[in-house]
């Protein structure tokens, strides 16, 4: 009897899920941890390299020569998107002075366990702002549209093939368990407004803030057909022994 094959369950892999993260690499310290390239809109990279073409009477020989990269990001401008940094200021001042930006390319559609730890795979570049256009159209917020333009070639892969991964510890408090979190929970207690009238918000990381005694733990097996079947044999050894007796 022919046997068929199960198929596995496909799943895309999602745009919303690659996200971009920067940072100001003349002037902050070692210690900082990169910082997302504020509220994203629509993102895409073109990778080019320019062709040669060789004519010949029977037909064209063609080869590739040095690579041209770009990674484009639509930034949306917000306030209080918990942001650690002055996105439209850091863009304008490395602008400016002509400075490169360390900017990562990070795939959310790839987080795995490596060992004992979660990573994600990125990609790294250092890139140069040629223009930076600033759309204030009616009826809308204001954004960014940008063109990194990569200097030398961005490192996806290593020599291998192996994509370049990066841990919890790279990024902002809180930004590698959700990407697309504007605030925590908040008590009533822990938000409103100061003494002189401005937003005040006292909560902390809710990553992990939940009551796991309200519930079954996520993931948890309930398949406990093992465990029956054991009691099940034990209760009928019992059985047996106490007839024999």
């Amino acid at each position: 009897m022919a046997q068929i094959s199960t198929k596995n369950i496909v799943e895309p892999k999602s745009s919303d899920k690659v996200l971009y993260y920067y940072k100001l690499i003349k002037h902050e310290p070692l210690a900082n941890k990169c910082h997302p390239l504020g509220t994203q809109g629509a993102t895409s990279g073109t990778n080019t390299a320019t062709l040669v073409t060789t004519q010949t009477k029977q037909f064209n020989i063609k080869d590739t020569g040095s690579i041209n990269q770009q990674r484009v990001v639509n930034i949306i401008l917000t306030n209080g998107d918990g942001s650690k940094t002055d996105v439209a200021r850091d863009l304008y001042y490395a602008w400016e002075h002509h400075e490169s930006i360390g900017l990562w390319r990070v795939d959310w559609n790839t987080v795995h366990m490596s060992g004992s730890k979660q990573v994600v795979n990125s990609e790294y570049s250092e890139c140069k702002i040629s223009a930076l256009p600033e759309t204030e159209a009616l009826n809308t917020v204001i954004s960014q549209n940008i063109t990194f333009e990569v200097t030398g070639i961005a490192r996806r892969y290593d020599e291998d093939g192996n994509p370049f991964v990066m841990g919890e510890e790279e990024f902002d408090d809180g930004m590698f368990s959700t990407v697309a979190k504007f605030y925590n929970f908040t008590l009533p207690s822990q938000i409103g407004a100061d003494a002189s009238g401005n937003v005040a918000d006292n909560s902390s990381d809710d990553s992990h803030g939940g009551d796991s005694s309200a519930t079954v733990k996520l993931g948890a097996a309930t398949d406990n057909t093992g465990a029956g079947t054991q009691a099940a044999g034990a209760g009928t050894q019992a059985a047996g022994a106490t007839s024999n007796s």
